[in-house]
Order: C-alpha cells, then sequence, then structure tokens
C-alpha cells in the first residue's frame, strides 16, 4: 500500500473509531501483550485468542520469548494482532541482551523477512544496562534498524529520573518509540519532562494497576479515578497515551517452577484500565482506549469479526 493510499486509509479508521455506537465504546486496543514460552505451555492460541475477543480487544501487539512464539499468537488472529520481535534470543537474556552480537542480525533478519512489524519490548533497566548517555552499539542499533525499517520499537526503561534514558530517544528522533509501563518508578512530573524532551516517545500504561508498578507508585486513588496529578499529564498528552495489559504475572513467585500466570488475570487488568478510563471526558477516552493506537501503528489490520 502507497503512503497516499495509507493516510486515506488511516483516516477512514479514525473516521469510524470516532463514533459513538456502543461497540466504539466498549472495543480495546491492547498494545501489550507477551505471549512467552512459560505462557504457550499452559493456554492455546486459539483459546488466548479467543479470551481477548471476549473482553472486546480487537487489536493488539504481542512479543515473545522466544521471538517465534508471537507469530503463533498471531496467525492465529488472522490479522488483528501485530508480532514484534524481541531480541531475548534466549528466554533468560532480558538482562544483558545488549551484549547480545547476535541480536542486531537476528533483528534485521525478522523485520526483513516481512513476519515482525515491531522490535521490542527492550528493557532497560537503571544499573544494568550501559549508560545510554553515549551510543552503545546494540541498543542504538535496534533504533536504528526501526527507523530504517520505519517500525515502532516498545521500551521499557526503569528509572526514577527521565535523564536516564532521555539522550537516547533525542539521538533517534525518526524513531517511533512507546514506553512500556510509562513512568514505572518515575513519578508524573519526571514522566512529564520526559515526553516534553522527546516527541517521538508515546506512554503506555500497562502494569500500572495495584497489582504490580501501581502497588509502590499509584496512578489511581480508592475510587479507581486517575490521581490529580496523573489526570493531568494524560490531559496534557492526550494524544500520545496508549494502553495495555502486559499480562505477566506469578501467582506463586516462591516456587522455581511455577507458570506465568498472566493470562489468568487479563480481564482484572483490562478491567483497572476501564475503570480509570471511564472517569475522563469520552472523547479522551476513546482516544486512549483505540484512536491512538490506530493512529501510532498507521492503521489496524484486518478486523476480528
Amino acid at each position: 500500500m502507497g503512503r497516499p493510499h495509507l493516510v486515506v486509509f488511516i483516516s477512514l479508521l479514525l473516521l469510524g473509531a470516532s463514533s459513538a455506537s456502543g461497540r466504539d465504546a466498549s472495543r480495546f486496543a491492547d498494545v501489550h501483550l507477551h505471549y512467552n514460552w512459560n505462557q504457550a505451555e499452559e493456554l492455546s492460541p486459539q483459546d488466548a485468542v479467543a479470551r481477548l475477543r471476549e473482553l472486546g480487544v480487537e487489536f493488539g501487539v504481542v512479543s515473545s520469548r522466544p521471538p517465534e512464539s508471537a507469530l503463533s499468537l498471531t496467525d492465529a488472529a488472522s490479522g488483528w494482532l501485530l508480532p514484534f520481535f524481541m531480541p531475548y534470543l534466549e528466554p533468560d537474556r532480558k538482562r544483558d541482551w545488549f551484549f547480545d552480537e547476535r541480536v542486531l542480525p537476528a533483528a534485521r533478519q525478522a523485520l526483513a523477512s516481512g513476519k515482525f512489524k515491531g522490535l521490542g519490548e527492550i528493557h532497560l533497566i537503571s544499573g544494568y544496562t550501559p549508560s545510554l548517555q553515549k551510543p552503545h552499539p546494540v541498543i542504538d542499533g535496534m533504533f536504528d534498524l526501526a527507523t530504517e525499517f520505519d517500525v515502532p520499537i516498545c521500551v521499557h526503561a526503569d528509572a526514577s529520573d527521565h535523564r536516564y534514558w532521555a539522550p537516547l530517544c533525542k539521538r533517534h528522533p525518526r524513531a517511533r518509540i512507546f514506553w512500556a509501563h510509562v513512568g514505572g518508578v518515575m513519578g508524573p512530573e519526571e514522566v512529564d519532562r520526559l515526553l516534553s524532551t522527546c516527541p517521538n516517545v508515546w506512554g503506555e500504561l500497562s502494569a500500572r494497576d495495584p497489582w504490580r508498578y501501581g502497588g509502590a507508585q499509584p496512578i489511581v486513588g480508592e475510587d479507581g479515578a486517575l490521581l490529580p496529578d496523573w489526570r493531568r499529564l494524560v490531559l496534557k498528552y492526550q494524544d500520545r497515551f496508549l494502553v495495555g495489559s502486559d499480562p505477566f504475572f506469578y501467582d506463586n513467585q516462591d516456587a522455581w517452577d511455577s507458570q506465568n500466570t498472566g493470562w489468568n488475570h487479563i480481564g482484572e487488568y483490562l478491567a483497572f484500565h476501564r475503570r480509570w478510563l471511564a472517569a475522563l471526558p469520552p472523547e479522551v477516552a476513546n482516544k486512549l482506549r483505540w484512536e491512538n493506537a490506530v493512529q501510532f501503528f498507521r492503521g489496524r489490520p484486518h478486523s476480528n469479526n
């Protein structure tokens, strides 16, 4: 599809997404899904897709360890899930993937194949990751690939100060970046500074529920609505926020062989989002729940209906 046709296609999607029907008010774009090896053992791709449909998810982004597992889920969805290439060539490489010389060739091959539509989730954790103040061959190489192939890249950046990774997004102004679990351990003031410093970064609010990041760093109050500072932030950047579930959880974290049970709780994660979204102006809620994803990912794949 050529770029002029693509612009028309997106415009039509946005017009459709803006209508006031009950279906539009309930459909959801979940931009942070995983289907890892220890989830695929417990839940078939067909059952996972059926669960998403039951919850009103009509568009999603999925990555996995190993990367190929994401493809089985997108195949089962027949066109409405986008598979992203996660650079962890073995499941235990999350904390040192940037030292693996195989990552960039593998990522290039994945994108060149046409099977993968983006890069990430990539983890950049303060204290584990090499300094981001200057270019790093593998880390910056991933952003170069995202720019070269014009695909989004999902970044999980954990730090208490926006200056930790602001130099990285500034070095790659043409990269389309979405920030997983926006803020994480940052407060809304630091999130604001990062978003204002890097206009190419969009934030997504997966795992900000009370059971994960939101336990220590809440974004909602007891009434389920966004806290005042977070509400102001979301309204300020209402065109740059996305939502997702991130079905990653261990019910029995003490057992070395316990299964990742995140898919058992995905309904709770999405219900958390729907509650605080319902307290926003409807047009803003619709942006976060649907329209921004259409805009950011440049067109929704085929409907699941």
